[in-house]
């Protein structure tokens, strides 16, 4: 065999896969600025070129929406059922890697362009808290989400 032949192989054996995208990561969300007496009861992420190939995780007391329409757009929607099941940590463990995606871009920080004729940020949302005051929603951007190259779920 000849020393081209042989490249392709040993690259295949030894694991190696092209940097390009798509590719495939565990989702987190966290670094949600909370006050002692605050508490996360809900969030609502809206998506651009994100597929969402399994919830890996709910968790207790907690609903977990996630899917996308025929065209990049997606959604991920969470929401707890009562002040008990509530997050009161800014990076709730329930909330690392729960989602398997896959994107087939780089995450796009900002929107670029008008609403209408533009391309959306990645991701863009906002997080419910619940506050001694009532409610007030806390904006969730790149900043919040943390991926991870994954296969698969844990």
């Amino acid at each position: 065999m000849s020393t081209r032949t042989l490249l392709p192989l040993v690259l295949l054996l030894m694991g190696a896969a092209p940097a390009d995208h798509p590719r495939a990561y565990l989702l987190s969300i966290g670094q949600i600025a909370l006050r002692d007496t605050e508490s996360i009861e809900a969030f609502s992420i809206k998506t651009w070129g994100v597929e969402f190939n399994a919830v890996c995780r709910i968790p207790g007391g907690w609903r977990i929406k996630a899917g996308n329409s025929a065209t990049p757009d997606g959604e991920i929607d969470g929401e707890g059922s009562q002040g008990a099941t509530w997050f009161n940590q800014s990076s709730p463990k329930e909330l690392r890697a729960f989602l398997l995606v896959t994107l087939y871009a780089p995450v796009q920080a900002q929107d670029i362009g008008s609403p209408n004729n533009g391309i959306p940020a990645t991701f863009k949302g906002t997080a419910t808290i619940s506050t001694d005051d009532g409610d007030v929603k806390r904006a969730l951007t790149y900043k919040n989400i943390t991926l991870t190259p994954a296969r698969r779920c844990p």
